[in-house]
């Protein structure tokens, strides 16, 4: 079985992440995978030396391909056995984008989760061999063994720490994680609030600067303390850091939190979950996929409410006709998981998220895409 598998894997984006994971998942249970990146932005971001090995594969006698792109890249042929677009979708009701149109030229479509599925039937998307649900998977020997890189913050080592990995942009709800940290904890609770936060195309010392702004605007509406000062300080980090990097920050900390708008997937909360991180997200996406909502242990999942995307920041925000929909979580619900996790830091088992990340490694969620292409 030979596939060829266009990606935009060389962005640095979560989307890029998700296209090299997806070709090292096949290449481990034997498919003969050919990728090739289309470029999107201008930028060539590193990737691992097992792509590069497998960028040097013939494209001659591939049998099938899979588009992981952006829709109106998408190509239509039948030139294949199987011409399959990956759709990552954050946000549901996209009947009126034109998106899919060229979705449905295609063979057959598949989603990283259950929200995507449901949504695009309801929108009406026809293709000949349907829509399939295929989560993103994971080599999970990064969750094994400690990093070689340390952290160490002054005055927070021996706190509980709440943390965020992520963008930053609207859609990823930052300003309630930030709300709901100093809304639920006073001084007198030993914990503290790390943001790794990046936004593309800006330097890192300038997004710090703008995720300083966003707290300070956030205590003055809160007021709880007369002064800015009396409020516990965030710890920003702005630097593009090197995956060994996020794997320490993953094991410093102690409750990932990412309430966001929409998720294909969360990449960074599948990983906190499979380091025992607990995640805190939004009962909409991704994230409803791999988290067990009876199991406290591999994470939460926040109830909350759709409503209209009128995403400024978005990064095609030329597509956005006005009827798209997005969760907004329950602050509420937030601020109830972070005290939960706090109050039973004791008692969390932390090899239960491991034990589900299991479900979406290489090998398994390789073997789901080989069943798929052979049917």
């Amino acid at each position: 079985m030979k596939v060829l598998y266009l990606g935009h894997y060389k962005e640095g984006t979560g989307w890029a992440q998700a296209a090299i994971d997806a070709t090292l998942a096949m290449d481990r249970v034997g498919i003969e995978v050919v990728p090739r990146n289309i470029n999107l932005t201008g930028v060539e971001c590193e990737v691992p030396e097992s792509i590069l090995r497998l960028e040097k594969n013939s494209v001659n006698g591939a049998e099938y391909c899979i588009q992981h792109l952006l829709p109106h890249h998408l190509v239509g042929t039948g030139r294949f056995k199987k011409n399959v677009a990956r759709f990552e979708g954050e946000t549901i009701n996209i009947g009126m984008q034109p998106w899919l149109v060229h979705m449905a030229q295609m063979d057959e479509v598949w989603v990283p989760n259950k929200h995507s599925w449901s949504s695009l039937i309801d929108d009406g998307l026809f293709v000949n061999n349907g829509i399939k649900v295929v989560p993103h998977p994971s080599d999970l020997i990064k969750f094994v063994g400690q990093s070689e890189q340390r952290i160490d913050i002054p005055n927070i080592n021996n706190t509980f720490k709440f943390y965020y990995i992520g963008d930053l942009n609207e859609r990823k709800n930052l300003v309630s994680v930030i709300k709901c940290f100093h809304s639920e904890f006073d001084l007198h609770d030993d914990v503290s609030l790390i943001i790794k936060v990046k936004k593309f195309g800006q330097a890192p010392e300038d997004t710090v600067n703008d995720v300083n702004s966003i707290c300070s605007a956030v205590k003055s509406r809160l007021r709880i303390y007369g002064q800015e000062s009396y409020y516990r300080p965030e710890i920003v980090i702005g630097d593009n850091i090197p995956e060994e990097a996020v794997k320490t920050l993953h094991q410093y900390g102690d409750c990932f939190v990412c309430p966001s708008h929409g998720e294909a997937w969360s990449i960074p909360s599948f990983e906190a979950m499979a380091f025992g991180k607990t995640p805190i997200c939004s009962n909409f996406g991704g994230p409803v996929d791999f988290i067990d909502a009876n199991d406290k242990n591999t994470g939460t999942l926040v109830d909350g409410q759709l409503s209209i995307c009128d995403c400024p920041d978005a990064a095609f925000p030329e597509i956005l006709t006005g009827r798209e929909l997005w969760f907004d979580p329950s602050e509420v619900g937030i601020k109830k998981a972070m005290r939960y996790y706090y109050q039973n830091r004791n008692s969390i088992d932390r090899k239960a998220g491991l034990r589900r990340a299991k479900e979406f490694s290489y090998e398994s969620v390789g073997e789901k895409i080989k069943e798929f292409l052979n049917e």
